[in-house]
């Protein structure tokens, strides 16, 4: 059975954003404390996706 264009276009961009925010990834230089431990600096990364539609008729009514 085929793919729906939709889930097709939604799985794409899906991928996509998982490539661009990428959570494992050091923000900034490590820092050296004078006991000698060495703090990095990280983030947190959050990221929604939405998506919706609707089908109308030629004529500029909803289908139902």
């Amino acid at each position: 059975m085929a793919n729906h264009p939709i889930e097709t276009l939604m799985k794409t961009a899906m991928e996509s954003i998982k490539d661009m925010v990428d959570v494992n990834t050091i923000v900034g230089d490590p820092v050296e404390t004078p006991d000698g431990s060495v703090i990095m600096p990280v983030s947190r990364v959050s990221c929604g996706f939405a998506a919706g539609g609707a089908d109308y008729q030629p004529d500029g009514g909803r289908k139902d």
